[in-house]
């Protein structure tokens, strides 16, 4: 190899160590125990007695935690799904409380209080089987957003993005 080939790689090597040192890009570290937040967005969501189904689901749930770290990620929502029987402390075996919110017919948004069990995932919809847990009950409608209660996570792996936050996945 020439002198000026070894150089020109030596110089790119040096080049993307700093534009990585200054975005603030680390390397995968492991996951820190966190109590960890979700929340599932889809087109619309239906609520037929004891039955919640989500259409046009997200394919990807949101996570976060809150202090110290303020971590942030992302799991597909088949393995969350997947997830959901894992653990001594599975939301099969305390199932998770959730926060719908749902923009109503009437074009206004509806919140309600659910228990969430037995999630069954088929293409891009989502049911669930719900208790109501507040006076609100839940109605259908479109564009919905359900805010999942904590639970810890198991393994992963974070990095720290350019701002230094804490960013997680599975």
């Amino acid at each position: 190899m020439t002198n000026w080939v070894k150089s020109a790689l030596f110089a790119g090597t040096l080049m993307v160590a700093g534009i990585a040192s200054i975005i603030g890009v680390s390397a995968q570290e492991k996951m820190p125990a966190a109590n960890w937040l979700f929340v599932q967005a889809a087109d619309s969501a239906t609520v037929d007695g004891s039955k919640l189904v989500l259409k046009g689901v997200a394919p990807q749930t949101i996570m976060f935690a809150d202090r110290p770290d303020r971590m942030t990620g992302d799991v597909a929502t088949t393995s969350f799904v997947k997830l959901w029987t894992d653990g001594k402390d599975s939301f099969q075996k305390d199932p998770p409380n959730a926060t719908l919110s749902v923009t109503g017919a009437d074009g206004k948004s509806q919140v309600s209080v659910l228990e969430l069990t037995d999630p069954v995932l088929s293409g891009d919809t989502l049911t669930y089987t719900i208790k109501v847990l507040s006076d609100a009950k839940p109605v259908s409608g479109q564009t919905a957003s359900l805010f999942i209660d904590w639970w810890y996570a198991g393994p992963g792996h974070c990095w720290r993005g350019p701002y230094g936050g804490l960013h997680c996945g599975w």
